[in-house]
């Protein structure tokens, strides 16, 4: 935890204060909300390049003061699109010589493209992966680089992908998005940014990388089909970052975890109840206590409808529920309005397409281990997160977000839910953040702001 030089805890405005600064520096176990666990699946949703520098209107940061506008029920621009190909391009694929298959095949696709001239359509047959590898013409030195890549699939219910980075002596840093929860058949692009999931035994030596090797991991016997286009560096922030993300807007959170919060001087972020109305019932958190906490530092933003799974209604009725939802949250003054949770992780290209009207980022594509992501590489509205289930596996998140400057959300429900952890593991685990150097508890909100402050 970030602290004063008087070993007191920042306070919540001096610590956006210090996180705008340094943003101008440099398996599917578990899942689902309320109801069980979904299918797990993906689609993607194509971007458009863009080298704007704007930001979104709705709020700014000092050290001393946060001054906050009223989020408006429609964005002022489309977050996939403004925000669509940030960083510095390493390879669009113009030459596909420089990669060779070590696994399955790779075939340039000029009809299926992200941007430029050409794609690589990448196939896996009878349980193969496919297993992508180049050869850097000199070593080049990963410490302060993240990596990007967009990618779209039509079996997104049976891949992982995985980008590593090797050095001279086959030493590996694994970066990993380990679930793919588009839904088919409605897939486009999207961009991942995956954090460092594991190293190899010796662990390599980042500043003397030769080999990229790209994976697309086959999870079945049977045949996996995907694209990669616009792969992308980017500067890693000065710090690691950790998100304790509370879906439902439960009761449980306020009476047990809150205030372990308050004592750490962690905020968290909170969704609505997935049916606005449930705030009358014992087992959500009021109105008046959602309000209590987002006093305290707590944000609150929204949360779709489980019994609407995204994927599976007209964009008409989403529409509808994503209107409802987000005016919900004005009318009652909460500040994070302009982010939001999935259900399920249930979404495809037409729902991101109709959220992106409503909300400048959210997610997730979600995994029972650690799951992180770039700070500034990210899909705005296809985060990754990693379920709260397991102490062992949230405090690998913290570790990895702090050795190698990630960002890892850890999602929780309910301490009754097997989806979350219990109330002394979650203790724990405030504690375990708090004594580990190099590793910051943010908002969405911070989120997005060191997102958008590079393109």
């Amino acid at each position: 935890m970030t602290r004063r030089s008087d070993g007191r805890p920042l306070s919540r405005t001096s610590r956006r204060g210090l996180l705008a600064s340094a943003g101008l520096c440099a398996t599917g176990l578990l899942a689902g909300c309320l109801d069980g666990t979904p299918e797990t699946a993906i689609t993607t949703t194509t971007t458009t390049e863009t080298t704007t520098t704007a930001r979104p209107p709705s709020r700014t940061s000092t050290e001393e003061t946060t001054t906050t506008t009223t989020p408006s029920l429609l964005t002022e621009y489309d977050s996939r699109e403004r925000y669509g190909s940030p960083g510095t391009s390493f390879d669009a694929f113009e030459n596909p010589s420089f990669w060779r298959a070590l696994e399955g095949t790779m075939t340039p696709d000029s009809t299926i493209k992200r941007t430029g001239r050409q794609s690589l359509r990448l196939v896996g047959r009878d349980g193969h992966h496919v297993i992508l590898e180049r050869e850097l013409t000199e070593p080049m030195d990963f410490t302060d680089r993240d990596v990007s890549a967009t990618i779209r699939t039509t079996t997104p219910e049976k891949i992982g992908f995985y980008i590593y980075l090797v050095d001279s002596n086959d030493n590996h840093a694994a970066l990993e998005l380990r679930d793919i929860t588009y839904r088919t058949p409605d897939v486009g692009w999207f961009r991942i940014c995956p954090g460092v999931f594991e190293v190899s035994d010796e662990a390599p030596d980042l500043t003397s990388i030769d080999r990229i090797l790209l994976q697309v991991t086959n999870a079945t016997a049977a045949d996996v089909e995907a694209w990669v286009d616009d792969v992308r560096f980017h500067p890693k922030p000065e710090t690691g970052y950790v998100v304790l993300s509370w879906d439902d807007g439960k009761r449980s959170y306020y009476d047990h975890a809150a205030p372990v919060h308050d004592r750490y001087d962690f905020p968290a972020v909170l969704t609505q109840p997935p049916h606005p109305d449930d705030v009358q019932y014992d087992l959500f958190m009021s109105i008046e206590t959602l309000q209590e906490r987002q006093a305290a530092g707590d944000e609150v933003v929204a949360h779709g409808s489980v019994d609407n799974p995204f994927s599976r209604i007209s964009a008409s009725k989403l529409d509808g529920i994503l209107k409802r939802n987000k005016q919900w949250l004005i009318d009652n003054e909460f500040e994070g309005a302009d982010f939001i949770v999935y259900p399920g992780n249930n979404f495809d290209r037409t729902a991101l397409d109709v959220i992106g009207k409503y909300h400048y980022m959210g997610g997730m594509n979600q995994s029972g281990n650690v799951n992180t992501t770039g700070v500034y590489g990210f899909d705005p509205l296809v985060l990754p997160r990693t379920i709260g289930h397991d102490l062992s596996i949230a405090r690998n998140v913290v570790d990895r977000a702090a050795a190698y400057r990630n960002c890892g959300i850890l999602n929780f429900h309910d301490f009754e839910n097997d989806n979350t952890m219990s109330v002394s593991e979650y203790e724990k685990l405030l504690s375990y953040i708090d004594d580990t150097p190099g590793v910051e508890v943010i908002t969405f909100s911070d989120l997005w702001e060191m997102r958008t402050s590079r393109t």
